[in-house]
């Protein structure tokens, strides 16, 4: 049952985009604040700045469906850098902070000033999430919850190290006083149209009820075991409660110094070159344990872990084939090209260095099966030029065409219609849907925290 909390929690929306999170966590302007009863979220800032681009789309979109009142379209380690800006955003009183940072390398140095802690490399954008964080911590506001998303990659990465950069970012967290959880899902598994694979991080700050949580479930114990051995399944843990899992592997535990140059310098992956994160975890106090979690199955005795089997075809017949612009169907000339790129093929190619080797790939669906939820949206979604990866559906007259972008905001749990703002091309809404999430896995998360915080 939705609980509610005595005021919303206040909410920073880092890297907002055109406001996924808010979207999960608020409802949508206009749609969902009628019947939900007392909201239990309130974004008070967010920033959005995209550094590769003169105009900011995604900035004038989030403008425009959200209000531009604490809303900032600046590079945000310049707003890290204005002591009056920052001042600003401690002003806010904020309980959450929330935001898909990009995935990158997250290697740390020691700092040339002996006064600074750690510093990551140029750019890397993690770093400005932990000094937001750290900065709120030495003014004596911690933030008390904090909600990411990223791709599942990030639990691997990079190549040389398996797991290294995810161990950096546990430490980085543990060091200001969090414990964390993380889980893999697949929005798919969970009764959304889409098929898409993102590990999201709850971190809960020392002074909270959900560490205490799970400190307590941990009962001093090194290893995360209870009594005869039975591992503790993280039954009280935000995300379990937010997506239910069943358990696919035993339970792992290791040591992980809480101080993430100390992390880099010893963590080590496992003797096969894999990581030691597994789907879900928890980390706390320098401690981990993790294992091999998949969505609960349902069950036909009472019901539990079942959740509804969404499809691009139920996302497809909301449209109705009167309203698809003539553009949007492929040209029967143009069939043979998208056909081979979907087919699978090995090629002779010849490397920069001049090597020559075979590339091989192997076929995808053509066009998308209308019977299973969709592939994963990515960035390059949009445009009408051939490509493996965008989706092509068939319509009910036998013509081939592509998604609109009504269709792929539908498939992220957006409003019909939400990025469509003058100026704004159909491409560039379909790269906005490449970076989004699906919001309705991030409204069980805040559901899910809301509950515990009450």
């Amino acid at each position: 049952m939705r609980q509610s909390v005595s005021a919303p929690l206040r909410v920073l929306e880092f890297f907002a985009g055109v406001g996924g999170f808010r979207g999960g966590l608020e409802g949508f302007p206009g749609l969902d604040e009628a019947g939900s009863g007392q909201r239990q979220f309130q974004v008070v800032w967010s920033n959005q700045f995209e550094p590769s681009t003169k105009r900011q789309h995604a900035s004038e979109v989030y403008a425009a469906r959200w209000g531009s009142e604490g809303h900032l379209n600046e590079d945000i380690n310049h707003v890290l850098a204005s002591s009056e800006k920052f001042s600003q955003l401690l002003a806010t009183n904020a309980d959450v902070l929330v935001g898909g940072f990009p995935c990158q390398d997250y290697s740390v140095a020691k700092s040339a000033s002996a006064a600074a802690g750690i510093e990551g490399k140029k750019g890397v954008l993690w770093w400005s999430i932990h000094e937001t964080l750290r900065r709120h911590l030495e003014a004596g506001q911690p933030i008390k919850h904090v909600i990411l998303e990223n791709v599942d990659r990030l639990l691997k990465s990079p190549t040389a190290c398996r797991g290294r950069d995810f161990a950096i970012i546990l430490a980085s967290l543990g060091q200001l006083g969090y414990a964390v959880e993380w889980q893999v899902v697949n929005a798919a598994d969970y009764g959304f149209p889409q098929r898409r694979r993102r590990v999201f991080i709850v971190a809960h700050h020392y002074s909270t009820g959900a560490y205490r949580t799970i400190a307590d479930a941990n009962v001093g114990s090194s290893t995360f075991l209870l009594s005869d051995h039975i591992p503790w399944d993280f039954a009280e843990s935000v995300l379990k409660a937010a997506l239910p899992w069943e358990t696919k592997s035993a339970l792992t535990a290791f040591s992980l110094p809480a101080d993430p140059l100390e992390a880099q310098g010893s963590y080590t992956s496992l003797a096969n070159g894999d990581t030691r994160f597994l789907t879900s975890g928890v980390y706390i106090n320098g401690e981990v344990a993790t294992l091999e979690t998949s969505a609960r199955v349902p069950d036909a005795a009472n019901g539990q872990g079942a959740f509804p089997v969404r499809t691009l075809g139920d996302v497809v017949k909301a449209t109705g084939e009167k309203s698809i612009p003539a553009e949007y169907f492929i040209s029967p000339e143009e069939i043979s090209k998208w056909s081979f790129l979907k087919g699978g093929k090995s090629l002779k190619r010849t490397s920069r260095t001049g090597h020559e080797y075979i590339y091989s790939e192997g076929a995808m669906s053509f066009p998308d099966p209308l019977d299973r939820p969709a592939r994963t949206i990515i960035t390059a979604e949009g445009g009408s030029a051939a490509s493996r990866f965008k989706h092509v559906v068939q319509a009910n007259d036998g013509r081939l065409r592509r998604l609109l972008p009504e269709e792929l905001e539908t498939l992220n749990g957006f409003p019909r219609g939400f990025t469509a703002l003058d100026g704004v091309s159909d491409t560039k809404r379909a790269f906005f849907m490449g970076n989004a999430l699906v919001t309705g896995i991030v409204k069980r998360i805040g559901d899910a925290l809301a509950a515990a915080v009450h």
